[in-house]
């Protein structure tokens, strides 16, 4: 059953300016968003791990098309619609965002959470892999 009858769940993060955003996105792409929980972490920062992941709730049937939007700009493959002013350069090639952790970010997450009890969050944005069948 759905928190939001009519809407389904496309994604999740930790990260309150990645829900942000994502909402922002879909907007632009005229999918009605919602992300319940934002306000709640925009207010009290410091706890909203505790709160869990925010997440964004999209109508039933757009939840194809945003997460394929979604998946899309995570990707980096989504093209503008007027690229008159784009201009190529050479000499400064876009890099791709790091995602994988190092060996020290893996050992320094492992001490805080033997000393502090405390793990880092999962970075990113979350989307949904169900079928459209199987969402709820």
């Amino acid at each position: 059953m759905a928190k939001f009858k009519g809407f389904v769940r496309i994604a999740s993060s930790y990260d309150l300016m990645e829900v942000r955003m994502a909402v922002a996105a879909l907007e632009g792409a005229d999918i009605m968003a919602i992300a319940p929980g934002t306000e709640l972490s925009n207010t009290m920062l410091h706890a909203s791990l505790a709160f869990g992941p925010m997440e964004i709730h999209v109508p039933a049937d757009k939840a194809d098309e945003a997460a394929a939007l979604l998946n899309a700009v995570a990707a980096g493959t989504v093209i503008p619609h007027d690229q008159r002013d784009l201009v190529e350069d050479p000499e400064d090639p876009p890099e791709p965002l790091r995602t994988d952790a190092t060996i020290g970010d893996k050992i320094r997450n492992l001490l805080g959470f033997l000393v502090g009890g405390v793990s880092q969050p999962l970075k990113g944005m979350l989307v949904e892999k169900r079928e459209r069948n199987r969402r709820d």
